[in-house]
């Protein structure tokens, strides 16, 4: 699926900060169609999960949440939401071009899952609601910008009380995504590849991959490769360069599985984005 927020002024007629804000709260079946797969996009993001049985995959790694929980994910860092039942998933995604925030910049990019204390906690899911319910209207555009900063400024604030850290996944599960952290860039790293390092059928492996991270080891590999393609494609790369330094061995399949995941060529998306 390829959703791209249409970032805004946080105040009309600057361009000092752009964001946007999406909330939902809709019942969701594990298998619901409308489930995204592996998100990959080149703004940050906070996730605030009110309510639902999800944990959050950032990378390699795999958060149990709960509500008022946040999740942190900078450009370009493959992540998405797995759900563990049928279940109503109620949550708020806030989406930033760039972060005003230095530290908290920094903090985006060491840092995935943030627990606060509950007064800020809280505090934070009311400035969501109030962010939501303002941004859409000119005349309250200056309240909604309040609310922005008040979120930036309760996970900046040294308020944290945990950062904690992945849930540990089955063995040989976590052993198979390091395998594939390691040699995504590899083009020999195949689902087939994987099942004879590791003595496991595909039939096995594609099941623990479904169980746990909802999607396949085929399109787990990609996406890794898809997301280090753009990192490259960002510093410079030509697109044969980004095409052969992420793993992918074909240049046309390349741009055909680049433009159905974002929506747009490689070379479109380099002259745009530098």
């Amino acid at each position: 699926m390829i959703f791209v927020p249409r970032l805004r002024p946080i105040i009309d007629n600057t361009d000092v900060v752009l964001t946007e804000i999406f909330y939902e709260s809709r019942f969701t079946t594990i298998d619901d169609a409308r489930n995204d797969g592996e998100h990959i996009h080149d703004f940050y993001e906070i996730y605030v999960n009110l309510a639902g049985d999800v944990s959050f995959l950032v990378e390699d790694n795999l958060y149990a949440i709960a509500r008022g929980d946040i999740i942190l994910s900078a450009p370009n860092k493959l992540h998405r939401c797995i759900y563990h039942s049928d279940c109503v998933h109620e949550h708020f995604c806030v989406w930033m071009k760039d972060i005003p925030y230095a530290p908290l910049k920094e903090q985006m990019k060491n840092s995935h899952k943030i627990v606060l204390p509950d007064q800020q906690r809280d505090a934070l899911i009311q400035h969501c609601f109030t962010f939501n319910n303002c941004h859409d209207d000119p005349s309250l555009q200056f309240r909604a910008a309040q609310s922005f900063f008040g979120i930036l400024d309760i996970i900046s604030s040294g308020a944290v009380q945990s950062q904690t850290g992945p849930q540990i996944l089955p063995e040989p599960l976590s052993e198979i995504m390091n395998y594939i952290s390691s040699r995504f860039k590899d083009p020999t790293c195949t689902t087939t590849q994987i099942c004879k390092d590791f003595y496991i059928s595909k039939s096995t492996l594609c099941r623990r991959f479904h169980r746990y991270l909802q999607t396949t080891p085929s399109d787990y590999i990609e996406s890794k490769r898809l997301s280090e393609a753009k990192k490259l494609l960002l510093t410079g790369h030509s697109v044969q360069n980004a095409c052969i330094s992420s793993g992918f061995s074909d240049c046309s399949y390349f741009i055909m599985r680049f433009r159905r995941k974002f929506g747009i060529t490689p070379y479109r998306f380099q002259k745009e984005f530098i």
